[in-house]
């Protein structure tokens, strides 16, 4: 299933089904909450429970992202080469000159629009920080992300139907 229509099927579904479709979608670790937030609350689902179902999803997939994380930062040295040494990577680089400014706390914060959520757990964890720490701050990071998203979505939902209706 492609993100056209797997977005469409979040359009189509009634209830708790609507919100359920947001969960496996944020979960995915290319659309993430920055897309399937805007598009919820599009629709018409209520951007609290979107939001929420959004932060869920994305976490559940970077939580199993960081308790495999052998697997993990074996896939991403595989993919994009070793994390701690120089990389060919655009986003490997970006990750690592703000990990160098702003530690783990500025790779989370970050991740929605540099990384991925995924992406920076892993990298995180081959910079050097624990789990836990991995756990806490992309859990912060995930639930600001999903709030803000929903309330601008929302906002601006409002607005454009004020100057539309």
């Amino acid at each position: 299933m492609d993100l056209i229509a797997g977005l469409d099927a979040i359009d189509r579904a009634d209830g708790p089904l609507a919100y359920l479709l947001v969960f496996v979608f944020a979960a995915i670790p290319v659309v993430e909450v920055l897309v399937v937030i805007p598009f919820g609350v599009a629709v018409g689902l209520d951007p609290l429970l979107v939001g929420l179902a959004a932060a869920t999803g994305n976490l559940s997939t970077v939580y199993l992202v960081v308790v495999a994380s052998d697997w993990s930062l074996e896939f991403v040295r595989r993919r994009y080469g070793d994390p701690t040494d120089e990389s060919d990577s655009k986003t490997v680089r970006r990750a690592r000159r703000i990990w160098d400014k702003y530690g783990l706390p500025g790779v989370a914060l970050a991740a929605p629009v540099t990384t991925g959520a995924h992406l920076a757990a892993v990298l995180g964890l081959a910079f050097g920080s624990s789990r836990q720490r991995v756990f806490a701050w992309m859990t912060g990071s995930l639930v600001l992300w999903s709030a803000a998203i929903a309330a601008a979505s929302w906002y601006g939902m409002e607005s454009l139907l004020r100057i539309v209706g």
